[in-house]
């Protein structure tokens, strides 16, 4: 007896299945921003079923979220381990800066611009977005309060100039997605207001 097996039907295991589909939602969140993201193209894209994405995410928007968060949790970690890399509180914010005003991080930067924007009508992704957010502010005033103990910046509340840094952060990421400023321009935007802000010599 012979049986016939859909090309659906291969088996895989959950979780080989589950990374296989949220890796194309990525690649496709890449290529085509997130708002692209549907169960559809991922499927299409893999040559499987609707059914079977939806066995995984159960809506588009879930997906969305799954894929901005993959995206966004290895942005951080990245950023983690670079900081982690050197000693000296001064030398963490360079290491910071270099990683996140650097062209090669505009994929990062883009993943966040679209979570803000379809986050308006997707209240899942804004408290994930809202959550990462947090574990970066988290992460830069530890940073910014150990380098005021040790004595390097000159700064009233670390936690302040934390939000500050982040929001310059993500401005300068806005404009590199779109070309509006140019790449020497944000990085010397950016050195000179992390040296204003944390009472730094600017680094030449």
């Amino acid at each position: 007896m012979t049986s016939v097996v859909s090309r659906d039907a291969k088996r895989k295991m959950p979780a080989e299945r589950h990374n296989e589909l949220l890796a194309k939602a990525v690649e496709i969140s890449r290529d085509e921003g997130l708002s692209a993201v549907t169960l559809r193209k991922v499927a299409a894209a893999l040559g499987v079923t609707p059914g079977l994405v939806s066995h995984y995410f159960s809506s588009a928007e879930q997906l969305i979220v799954a894929a901005f968060g993959a995206v966004a949790d290895a942005d951080l970690a990245q950023a983690r381990r670079r900081v982690a890399a050197v000693d000296s509180a001064t030398d963490k914010v360079d290491a910071l800066m270099d990683y996140v005003l650097d062209d090669s991080t505009v994929d990062e930067s883009a993943n966040w611009l679209d979570a803000w924007s379809l986050g308006r009508r997707n209240p899942v992704l804004a408290e994930r977005a809202n959550a990462l957010t947090g574990e970066w502010l988290a992460f830069i005033a530890d940073i910014v309060r150990a380098g005021s103990a040790a004595g390097e910046f000159l700064v009233a509340d670390p936690d302040v100039a934390a939000r500050r840094l982040l929001t310059m952060i993500d401005g300068l990421g806005a404009q590199k997605v779109i070309g509006s400023v140019s790449s020497d321009e944000i990085k010397h935007i950016g050195r000179t207001y992390v040296g204003s802000e944390l009472g730094l010599t600017p680094r030449t």
